[in-house]
């Protein structure tokens, strides 16, 4: 598949996750256990924390791209499916310019409603340290010790759909983006579909004595649970887990690879929220896990963290929206 025809098919998907996402709007929750505010604009502003690591199982060596954090602010309309964010790194650099520091895309969008619930993910990182250690071990100033590839680069699609069973008394959206709240502690059951694609670039000796340019697409099924607790007048205390199993195969000029390999898939979500009428306070953190085979001589695991802490401003009450 050619980058033209590979980006006509992402945007279908993307055109049918938002008529997916935005088919139920209409429909009503259980006003005994979720509260819809009435406002039509919602901003926030929010501080993040990103982690992009990934594993080569075969060689044992872990790759890591430096320490990315920084500042976003964002904005959502009630009628818009997603939310919509602006974010500026300002990951710290090492004494005398010690640290490698390039430019990354690290984009999350959130489609919820009230019977779906679709992340999109797009990250594009480039040049990685490796180590034996994972990234828990080892401490930023460590970093500068490490051996360390520019040439490296890493892009990453992931599109995960699930659907929510319990969805007359269960909010997603109050659970993640705290778009609705939770008036009484309530969980789903989920089930869905998703879609990975995984392409690393290197100059360097990262697979073979070669110049290497290597892609895997999974697809696989999921299912779940997750849960909202409500705790004091305003406390919402949101829990996600989901396992899957995935389908991949290696890609290679052009052409889809004859073996297909099985493998198991990990998405966990956390949240803390305090919500009051206009404003709510937050705490939100991602973790996934993906398993990618790229050919005979690499099999590598993905893992990507994400952590942000959250204002909310509510704006121009609709009474009746």
């Amino acid at each position: 598949m050619d980058t033209r025809n590979r980006c006509i098919v992402i945007r279908q998907i993307l055109i049918l996750l938002i008529s997916i996402v935005t088919a139920h709007n209409v429909c009503a929750q259980d006003p005994t256990y979720v509260h819809k505010y009435g406002n039509v604009l919602s901003a926030k502003s929010f501080l993040f924390n990103d982690g992009f690591t990934f594993s080569n199982k075969s060689t044992g060596l872990n790759y890591i791209p430096d320490l990315h954090s920084g500042i976003g602010i964002g904005v959502w309309w009630k009628y818009f499916p997603f939310d919509v964010c602006y974010r500026q790194e300002i990951s710290p650099i090492g004494p005398d310019g010690e640290y490698h520091h390039v430019k990354t895309t690290d984009m999350q969008l959130r489609g919820y409603n009230r019977f779906f619930a679709g992340d999109i993910y797009i990250q594009n990182y480039n040049g990685f340290y490796e180590a034996i250690q994972n990234r828990y071990q080892i401490k930023q100033p460590d970093l500068v010790d490490l051996p360390y590839n520019p040439d490296l680069s890493v892009f990453q699609f992931d599109m995960v759909g699930k659907y929510i069973f319990n969805n007359e008394e269960f909010s997603y959206k109050a659970g993640f983006t705290a778009g609705e709240r939770q008036k009484v502690s309530a969980g789903s059951a989920t089930a869905g579909a998703a879609l990975y694609f995984l392409r690393i670039k290197s100059d360097s000796l990262l697979v073979k004595e070669q110049s290497t340019d290597l892609k895997s697409c999974n697809l696989g099924v999921n299912g779940g649970y997750a849960y909202n607790y409500v705790f004091g007048k305003h406390s919402t205390l949101f829990g996600s887990v989901m396992v899957g199993l995935n389908a991949s195969t290696s890609i290679f000029h052009g052409w889809v690879s004859d073996k297909i390999s099985l493998s198991p898939v990990f998405h966990g979500k956390a949240a803390y929220w305090l919500n009051y009428d206009k404003w709510s306070f937050g705490i939100t953190a991602t973790y996934n896990l993906i398993h990618h085979t790229l050919d005979d001589a690499m099999t590598v695991y993905v893992h990507t963290r994400r952590t942000e802490i959250v204002v909310i401003r509510r704006f121009w009450l609709k009474k009746n929206g």
